[in-house]
């Protein structure tokens, strides 16, 4: 049953194309001797791509993975084997998994159901800062929002406090506020641009720190979707009203996310105790409400200690510890299942977990955006819609404009932070966030609520043959964007 099921495979497919194809050069190449010099060039570009092709197969990896990247070798042979091979590099692969989903615990917590109050609350605990303050985004971009905080981190750098941002080089490239990084680091701050734009095979293009990560004195730690631009506290609307969320915790899971931090500001492994001095459990007098967590946001504060599980990922994990967390949670879910998601690209484990979720009754909902900010991902996204709306699961609108929120409801538990709904976050990025049940859970659950009474059900879409065509061809290809 193996065999036969392989044959009719779509990667069956994909190796019979490119062994035709070869086959067909070879031919050439004895019976056309005219046709020689030509022929052996093609020969020469086709055997590239069928190395490439073998050694996709013989790697670890996702079926729908791996079909993807034949499916384009066998459309382009040559262009598509290099760019498989330039995206691959640098990335090694490892079996186990080293970022498991650990425990860790808060005090105090704030939802922020948009940009704006989380980007002002960020501004604030960066000038009460006392020891360090590290910053992690995918976009760092010129603007009021940008100006406000770079302001904060000079007077922080006139106080003596430690001061390290990432940023990542393709989110960024073209919106670095460059005379301003400048101006921090000769006021000594240490910057980094997470693998920059380099000509291939340098750059390692397909590698991207999709992370936003806001560590504060060891106390302080602020995650979600929202990066330091303007689009994100709605100064300027593209895409109609931009809808975000986070989530700011003190305690523990400060400490951990520093950890975190740091692993990616100096590439490797260490934990290095000699950058984290100070700060932890200690209170911060420049914070007059003495409670940071509260607020008229959704968000409340913790009277008690609350364990919560880290989740985070990178290219090189050979299994994606939070693909395997929201499967397992939707396996066990028993009334809910709620995403938001500017993005939804579903690999076959989590389109069988939600299937197996609506057919046993529990209510599963997405909320989309309505005003797409990528076309092409917009109609990848729409096509896993109408696929997924066949076995009862509903797909909503965010209608005011687009949505950039992230969260996984299942059940009273919750999962918040940078990861969207598609194969690139779970697989691709690097990403991070929490688990957690409790008050951020119902926070994230009150928002849902209020969001779907704005949204429009999308149901059945009737599209001409060339657009279901095209829907079809992206569909083979959505693993790669």
């Amino acid at each position: 049953m193996r065999v036969v099921k392989f044959l009719f495979s779509r990667l069956f497919f994909c190796i019979l194309v490119i062994a035709v194809i070869f086959a067909a050069i070879i031919f050439l190449c004895l019976c056309l001797h005219s046709l020689l010099p030509a022929a052996l060039g093609g020969a020469i570009g086709y055997a590239f791509s069928f190395g490439c092709a073998l050694f996709l197969l013989c790697r670890d990896g996702r079926g729908d993975y791996k079909c993807a990247w034949l499916a384009l070798i066998a459309a382009l042979p040559v262009l598509g084997a290099a760019l498989y091979a330039f995206s691959c590099t640098g990335i090694e692969r490892r079996r186990d998994n080293p970022l498991p989903p650990p425990l860790s615990s808060y005090e105090e917590c704030e939802y922020f159901k948009d940009g704006e109050r989380y980007l002002a609350r960020l501004e604030e605990c960066v000038a009460a800062a006392k020891y360090r303050v590290y910053l992690e985004y995918y976009i760092i971009s010129k603007g009021k929002i940008w100006n406000g905080l770079c302001k904060r981190l000079e007077s922080a750098l006139a106080r003596g406090v430690d001061v390290m941002i990432i940023c990542d080089g393709l989110g960024s490239a073209g919106r670095t506020p460059k005379k301003d990084f400048s101006r921090l680091k000769k006021a000594g701050a240490r910057i980094k641009i997470f693998n920059k734009l380099l000509p291939f095979p340098v750059s390692r293009l397909n590698c991207r720190n999709h992370r936003k990560i806001a560590a504060i004195d060891g106390q302080t730690v602020f995650l979600g979707g929202v990066n330091i631009a303007d689009e994100y506290a709605n100064i300027n609307s593209p895409y109609g009203y931009w809808k975000d969320g986070g989530v700011m915790l003190r305690g523990d899971v400060a400490l951990d996310y520093e950890r975190i931090f740091l692993k990616d500001f100096y590439a490797d492994n260490r934990y290095l105790p000699e950058k984290i001095q100070g700060g932890k459990g200690e209170k911060n007098d420049n914070d007059e409400s003495g409670q940071g967590g509260i607020g008229g946001n959704g968000g409340k504060s913790c009277g008690r200690r609350r364990e919560i599980r880290i989740v985070a990922d990178e290219p090189a994990n050979a299994n994606g510890c939070c693909e395997e967390l929201i499967a397992a949670k939707i396996y066990s879910a028993e009334r809910r299942v709620c995403v938001f998601t500017p993005y939804l690209c579903v690999g076959e484990k989590l389109k069988d977990a939600l299937i197996y979720a609506a057919g046993r009754g529990v209510r599963v909902v997405f909320i989309l955006p309505h005003i797409p900010d990528k076309r092409i991902t917009f109609e990848i996204s729409l096509t896993y819609a109408q696929e997924l709306r066949a076995y009862g699961i509903e797909v909503y609108r965010f209608k005011p404009g687009f949505l950039h929120a992230k969260c996984v409801l299942c059940d009273d538990e919750a999962l918040l932070g940078s990861y969207n709904f598609d194969f690139r976050s779970m697989r691709l990025n690097y990403e991070c966030g929490i688990w957690a049940g409790g008050e951020l859970a119902e926070s994230a659950y009150a928002d849902f609520k209020e969001c779907l009474v704005i949204c429009e059900k999308i149901g059945d879409m009737r599209t001409g043959a060339p657009r279901r065509l095209a829907r079809a061809a992206l569909k083979i290809f959505s693993p790669l964007f």
